[in-house]
């Protein structure tokens, strides 16, 4: 799926979408729909919604909770379904728990009345995954980091979210981190996969933790460098300085001179 030799190939995301055949007029209906349905329909309508607005600053509502508060305009239980999923969905038997609890939780004369018009009854739909390689192959975290940066959103939801779901523990890019040296990548992993944001806010903090976690880790070196250690490493970073900003192609300067 993604490995070549010991190197880690990116994998990007669709869903091929279709009916699971249960409709629900009231949240009595939502809720014995919800005990019975697949894996894939619990995916789709709890976690992948991230993945239909993945430039959002903030996590989109499931579908679950957005039709309970806009269509049955009970705004308490769509909340308690919202806590549920983004509290409660590492897996799917512990989201269909957790859902279940909030639904009977309701009075029997809420969950069976209310009943919704025909034309807005909820429908329940399934979501097929096609797995897409990217042909991406990091041999290395740093490599990995550096493609993670420039991956699309379907990389971050595919490994990120979907995998862990679906196969639940620490993730496969999370343990390839770690099994090549970088238990730091593999914990901002790890801790971001499981926190409920964004794909957008995902991307910035995987991002940004790790430069952290690399400057801190090069500043604890340093201190315990010699004096002709430090001097060295200062020498490299001006010639590597000096060399990017005279490519050709730095910043679009086209290496021109005045």
């Amino acid at each position: 799926m993604s490995a070549q030799g010991s190197g880690f190939e990116l994998t990007s995301v669709v869903h091929l979408v279709r009916p699971a055949g249960a409709r629900a007029r009231t949240l009595e209906s939502l809720r014995l729909w919800i005990a019975e349905a697949t894996s894939a329909t619990l995916f789709y309508h709890a976690v992948q919604c991230p993945l239909r607005h993945p430039e959002s600053a903030e996590l989109p509502p499931d579908d679950l909770s957005a039709w309970v508060s806009g269509v049955v305009q009970d705004r308490e239980t769509a909340e308690r379904l919202s806590f549920a999923v983004q509290s409660r969905a590492g897996s799917a038997a512990d989201l269909r728990e957790a859902l279940l609890e909030v639904l009977e939780s309701v009075p029997d004369k809420d969950r069976f009345s209310r009943a919704v018009p025909t034309e807005s009854e909820f429908v329940l739909l399934v979501a097929e995954s096609v797995t897409i390689p990217t042909g991406v192959v990091a041999t290395d975290p740093e490599m990995l980091v550096t493609a993670l940066g420039e991956a699309e959103p379907g990389v971050w939801f595919y490994h990120l979210i979907e995998e862990p779901w679906y196969t639940p523990g620490p993730s496969r890019i999370a343990r390839w981190a770690r099994e090549h040296g970088d238990a730091a990548l593999a914990r901002v992993l790890e801790e971001e996969s499981r926190a409920g944001r964004c794909l957008a806010s995902m991307r910035r903090r995987v991002i940004q933790r790790w430069n952290r976690s690399r400057l801190r880790a090069r500043v604890a070196a340093a201190t315990r460098a010699s004096e002709g250690e430090r001097r060295e490493a200062a020498h490299e970073a001006v010639v590597g300085l000096v060399r990017r900003m005279t490519r050709p192609d730095a910043e679009g300067r086209g290496g021109e001179s005045s």
